[in-house]
């Protein structure tokens, strides 16, 4: 099974994944903690999933081979609290700060982009869109050189980390409809405008994101021995 999982490619993820779980359980939580019960905890899970009565939460277990009374579908119910508490604890005088650092993979942009060779072709179609000659969209379809060509020039939504460097140094601090003057991104003259910022805030679902992230990295140690261990596995087996 191991070799199997190891041949597509999921032997990694698996490895992290069961080094979280791993690190959750020797985790210990300060004593003012709260304990769930174990009816709590299923019906916690049942929320997290989007589980919206009890036939979908049967069929998750059927989906999942895990029965209703079965210890590793409470194990699993129970670890999952836990995973939100430890998360809480990991958080504690930092999550601004992370907030700030991981800002570019949580904001989203939607943009408009034309890329030509020639730097005379790109002023001249960005002098003609500013003068409201010509509109954007039509002009990337018939001009750019990118597969932006086939949607008008719209590119997104996208995380900052995803555009090149150039272009999101200047979506980054844009505001909605701003055009740019052509600049050099790769062999490319480019002409760009922001249509859309979508400004993540400090809420539930990102706080989620960056424990995962803080859980990830203090896990690795973890997971590279598991990893290890299962190729070691492997290995034997041949």
């Amino acid at each position: 099974m191991i070799q199997q999982i190891a041949l597509h490619g999921l032997l990694e993820p698996m490895a992290r994944a069961q080094a979280e779980i791993d690190f959750i359980r020797q985790f210990e939580l300060p004593d003012d903690t709260s304990d769930v019960s174990d009816q709590e905890a299923v019906s916690s899970l049942g929320k997290d999933l989007r589980l919206t009565d009890d036939d979908a939460l049967k069929k998750w277990r059927s989906a999942h081979l895990l029965k209703e009374d079965d210890e590793a579908f409470i194990d699993f119910a129970r670890i999952r609290v836990k995973r939100k508490q430890v998360i809480n604890e990991l958080l504690k005088g930092s999550s601004e700060s992370l907030f700030l650092r991981y800002k570019d993979r949580l904001d989203r942009v939607l943009y408009s982009l034309i890329r030509v060779e020639s730097e005379d072709q790109a002023y001249s179609i960005y002098y003609s869109i500013d003068s409201g000659e010509v509109d954007f969209g039509m002009a990337a379809e018939k001009y750019s050189c990118g597969p932006e060509a086939k949607t008008q020039g719209i590119v997104g939504p996208v995380d900052l980390t995803t555009p090149h460097p150039e272009v999101a140094a200047r979506l980054r601090t844009a505001q909605p409809r701003q055009i740019f003057e052509p600049f050099i991104a790769d062999n490319w003259h480019a002409i760009i405008r922001l249509e859309y910022r979508f400004d993540s805030e400090l809420d539930d679902k990102t706080k989620e994101f960056l424990g995962g992230l803080v859980l990830g990295s203090k896990s690795r140690d973890i997971a590279n021995q598991l990893l290890k261990f299962h190729l070691s596995g492997v290995k034997l087996a041949e």
